[in-house]
């Protein structure tokens, strides 16, 4: 006997049925017609791709999130469904760059795997519709890029969002004029990106702590949570640290305050959903003892003073003219900084241009994007309402990352939007037009029993034949009234009765449903003419 298995699917996966589908169509057709609209032209990549193509390209934290597959005897790691289209994307390019003419303009829409913690908004399998220009060095494409975005949000009724702007130049320039080491640059980046989860002092710790060995945190973090659940005696933590790789004399250093942080916890009762972030925010309040250990060597840590002047430069706000200028001023020593703060003039001077409203983008300098491949601008979509959805369309410019598949260096700029995302705001804030129905059929026609069979097979393939959606009942025998309810609860609009009385003298009864059966309307034609009078129905 063949053993059952439980009906389920990994977390963060999802199923979609034919209402959410018809709906996430509708969000497509837009999508595409507004691509279309603007000269971008399909096409798709592959979904799995060689680990080697990947690696190295979106940092630390995302190349964790990278589902690894394997088949048969292939060795094990060998291949990875893909994080993003734009990695793909620039091995296509560099693969047949002989045979594209640039610009080349391309969209694609398909799904992308991430094993990220699944939650609102975020997901294992979700869809990017991926726009981009490769071959042009003009801010006149990344402009266009915003444009497109604002377009297909606008016309899917998106009125409360905000397209934030930066540029990866500026963040370098200020990196330099604050006095942040080069080597700490990654980690500046990737802690700055968090700051909408994690607040200003979050972010502010995290940076404090940029520099410390990884294995060390972990270390820490994994012996607090043993303290806090009961499992390591406080005053044996010293002893737990060691057994995890911890130095000696750091772990005595360690100690006195990783109790005092533990104990405070355990008073609180720190619930298990919350330890995660309880014993990572424990490790990064050791920071000063950390420092103190490593003598806080100018290569290895950012210094408190340039965290605390980055964080308020970061914040800087105004006028995007009058914050330029402000910030002209103070980068006026880094060429990489004056650089980007030039291609953001260029770059808001054409979005204007394009038409797209001053009020719907922002200079934002602390959005950052985790990916490493960025170089030059990049953007971050998000909306007012509902609070808790993160950004619903990213992207920027990469000109560097074609360039690591080959001899071939070509520029590139591009943006995704969340499908999963747009389509969670619009279902939780009503936004679907009134008339968009829920099902693919416009008519059924009913079937009473073998002998109105065939006639009612007639008139299904005369709708169709006329590009009216239809479909015939299956179950012959069936009550005309579960026949209207089948009707009703899949949201079709219109009935084509042929019972034996209607056939008797060659006529069909079409009923239009209402909401209610006040609601409903119905009318008596030819067989031969059912399909022109729905057509004229209104």
């Amino acid at each position: 006997m063949t053993s059952k298995v439980e009906a389920r699917i990994p977390a963060g996966m999802r199923d979609i049925l034919p209402p959410d589908m018809i709906k996430r169509d509708y969000v497509l057709g837009v999508v595409r017609q507004v691509f279309e609209k603007y000269g971008y032209e399909p096409m798709q990549t592959s979904a799995l791709e060689l680990t080697e193509t990947m690696a190295g390209k979106y940092g630390e934290d995302a190349e964790r999130l990278i589902y690894k597959a394997w088949y048969g005897d292939s060795p094990a790691g060998e291949f990875s469904l893909r994080y993003d289209l734009s990695v793909p994307l620039c091995r296509l390019i560099a693969m047949n760059a002989n045979d594209l003419t640039r610009p080349f303009k391309r969209y694609q829409i398909a799904p992308v795997y991430r094993a990220d913690r699944p939650q609102k908004g975020r997901y294992r399998e979700f869809y990017q519709c991926d726009i981009d220009v490769v071959g042009s060095e003009s801010m006149l494409a990344d402009a266009e890029i915003i444009a497109v975005i604002y377009e297909v949000l606008n016309t899917l009724g998106f009125t409360a969002f905000t397209i934030s702007i930066n540029n990866r130049k500026i963040l370098d320039g200020i990196g330099q004029y604050v006095g942040v080491p080069d080597n700490l640059r990654p980690g500046l980046y990737r802690s700055i990106d968090k700051l909408d989860k994690i607040g200003l002092e979050g972010v502010r710790r995290e940076l404090l702590m940029v520099g410390v060995p990884t294995e060390f945190m972990q270390a820490i973090q994994k012996v607090a949570r043993l303290g806090i659940q009961g499992k390591v005696e406080l005053d044996a933590m010293r002893r737990a640290l060691v057994d995890e790789g911890v130095p000696t004399d750091l772990a005595l250093g360690l100690e006195s305050a990783l109790h005092e942080t533990v104990e405070d916890a355990i008073a609180r009762a720190v619930p298990s959903n919350e330890l995660q972030a309880e014993t990572r925010a424990i490790a990064q309040g050791l920071a000063p003892e950390l420092r103190e250990f490593y003598n806080e060597q100018a290569d290895q840590f950012i210094p408190m003073d340039v965290v605390d002047k980055l964080l308020d430069l970061l914040q800087i706000s105004g006028p995007v003219g009058q914050v330029l200028d402000d910030l002209e001023m103070r980068l006026k020593d880094s060429a990489v900084g004056m650089e980007g703060l030039s291609e953001m003039r260029d770059l808001f001077y054409y979005t204007a241009a394009f038409g797209v409203p001053e009020d719907a983008c922002a200079l934002n300098f602390a959005m950052v994007r985790g990916l490493e491949y960025y170089t030059g601008p990049i953007l971050e979509t998000t909306v007012s309402e509902p609070k808790a959805m993160p950004s619903i369309c990213g992207g920027g410019r990469y000109d560097g990352l074609i360039g690591r598949f080959g001899d071939v260096d070509i520029p590139a700029t591009g943006g995704s939007l969340g499908i999963e995302r747009i389509i969670d705001v619009m279902d939780e804030l009503d936004m679907f037009p009134d008339d968009i129905k829920l099902t693919t059929s416009d008519v059924l026609v009913t079937v009473f029993d073998a002998s109105t069979a065939a006639a009612s097979l007639d008139v299904v393939t005369s709708l169709r034949q006329a590009g009216i959606n239809s479909m015939i009942y299956f179950e012959p025998g069936d009550r005309l009234g579960d026949q209207l309810g089948y009707a009703s609860s899949k949201g079709i609009p219109f009935v084509v009765i042929i019972g034996p009385d209607e056939l008797a003298t060659g006529k069909a009864t079409i009923r239009k449903l209402g909401k209610t059966k006040k609601d409903s309307e119905q009318r008596e034609v030819d067989l031969a003419s059912v399909a022109a009078e729905i057509a004229s129905w209104t």
